[in-house]
């Protein structure tokens, strides 16, 4: 129960875990119950049929490592809600240990930060559903990063921007 109403709350804040727009980042998140978090993204060279392309990478920093890759790609830069800008993507997300997601990706531009939110049908172990929702702060260059996922009910995470 409390791990629903703390992902209602957070929900209700925002709704994003990562922009579905590539952007060039580094930094360390905390989750509480998991520990210290590497992140970092990064925007790739190539452009298939013009489509901006990025790679977001996260690693567990503890005695059982773990780490994700999400390679996305942003199929609507351009999209206008409520006279705010907003993106939608597709994702694919390679986990170790194993684990593989392919689903879209949502963002909405905010004054000052990004609302996200991601979703993935894949498998880890078995038939398995991967989300990621939060909000992210733009205090240039850094940002400041609320999320929760499938992985970790709550993450914070400082990000300095290239």
């Amino acid at each position: 129960m409390k791990r629903l109403f703390g992902a209602l709350l957070l929900f209700a804040l925002a709704l994003a875990q990562t922009p579905a727009y590539p952007e060039t980042a580094f930094g360390l998140g905390y989750a509480p119950d998991r520990g210290v978090y590497l992140q970092g993204g990064l925007l790739l060279p190539f452009n298939p049929l013009g489509l901006d392309t990025g790679l977001d990478l996260e690693v567990l920093l503890d005695q059982n490592p773990q780490g994700e890759a999400l390679f996305k790609a942003n199929l609507f830069p351009g999209l206008v809600v409520e006279s705010l800008y907003a993106s939608l993507g597709v994702g694919l997300d390679l986990r170790y240990p194993f684990g593989v997601h392919l689903g879209p990706l949502f963002s909405l531009e905010i004054p000052g930060g990004a609302l996200s939110a991601r979703l993935g049908l894949g498998y880890e172990g078995r038939f398995h559903l991967a989300y990621g929702l939060g909000l992210r702060l733009y205090l240039e260059p850094l940002a400041l990063e609320a999320a929760f996922s499938d992985r970790y009910p709550f993450r914070l995470s400082l990000l300095y921007l290239f």
